[in-house]
């Protein structure tokens, strides 16, 4: 599992995809980016931000995407972008801490939203005093990875180069789902984690890239990131194993042979984590699910078209 994922995803298992709605200052929308839901706590500033703290790892490849890595004045301890390498960290994905948060005197906070971490970021609401603002983004579904390109973007005055990384995204979305057209559907585990067995489920992004890509998720009738037992894993019989469990020793995969796609060496390793951030790193790694899904070495140059 992605080193974000691995000590946020399994302490979130028991929650909804989409956080509770409730409290005055951060009422969280459960709607996705491009359903409007994004919610702002203060006011862009005018002109553009120009010292921003993210507090989510895809926040920040916005900014690396729209050539802004420069204004990021503090990020969280599991953001590993080379951007932003020695950059003040400002606690976790799940605990971010408002008081480190105030220190940096950011103008800006950019949030994924999230339950996990939704007390914390109501809290530094209430200890702005109005001194910066705070964009609380939904990212739900791929529709909001496009569009949350352009709220970051609009945030920092640049709206042009927001509308321009929208449609790079989406055409890649785009793409990949017509070159699915017409070829066989494999039946697909996607793991995450091996001890304990996570995978990805309905509602999860790479359940949407799986079917994007012509592909059909082997688990069905559970949350987005269950702990699913072995036991389901082997009677769903998947066509194809793909290993996301980035955390873990390659050769690990072994632990789950009791799978017959494991057994008889139906195992696309991915090679990075980026399908799993859901921003422009999960758009630009797309070629690694394409190459998994054809038999091709994940992390191969891309086939020609």
């Amino acid at each position: 599992m992605t080193r974000l994922l691995r000590p946020a995803l399994l302490a979130l298992l028991a929650l909804a995809a989409s956080p509770a709605v409730g409290g005055e200052l951060l009422p969280v929308s459960a709607k996705g980016a491009a359903a409007g839901g994004a919610i702002w706590v203060g006011h862009a500033p005018a002109g553009g931000a120009r010292r921003i703290v993210t507090l989510a790892p895809s926040m920040t490849d916005y900014l690396v995407a729209l050539g802004a890595a420069d204004r990021i004045v503090g990020v969280t301890r599991v953001d590993h972008a080379p951007e932003v390498a020695g950059r003040p960290r400002v606690g976790g994905f799940l605990d971010p801490s408002p008081e480190a948060v105030l220190g940096l005197k950011p103008d800006l906070v950019l949030w994924v939203t999230d339950g996990g971490a939704l007390a914390a970021v109501r809290r530094l609401g209430e200890l702005s005093g109005g001194s910066f603002a705070i964009l609380a983004i939904p990212v739900i579904t791929l529709a909001d990875v496009p569009a949350a390109a352009r709220l970051v973007a609009e945030a920092i005055g640049e709206p042009a180069a927001g509308a321009a990384l929208a449609a790079r995204l989406q055409g890649a979305l785009d793409r990949l789902r017509a070159g699915s057209a017409g070829r066989p559907r494999p039946r697909v585990l996607f793991v995450v984690g091996r001890e304990p067995l996570v995978v990805a489920g309905p509602g999860s992004f790479p359940d949407e890239l799986l079917r994007l890509a012509g592909a059909e998720n082997a688990v069905g009738g559970v949350r987005p990131w269950p702990v699913y037992p072995l036991e389901l894993a082997v009677a769903a019989n998947p066509d194809l194993v793909i290993d996301a469990a980035f955390d873990e020793p390659a050769g690990g995969i072994q632990r789950l042979a009791a799978i017959p796609a494991v057994r008889r060496g139906a195992v696309a390793r991915l090679p990075r984590d980026d399908l799993l951030r859901a921003g422009p790193r999960m758009v630009e790694a797309l070629v690694d699910l394409e190459q998994a899904l054809r038999g091709a070495p994940p992390g191969a140059p891309p086939q020609a078209r």
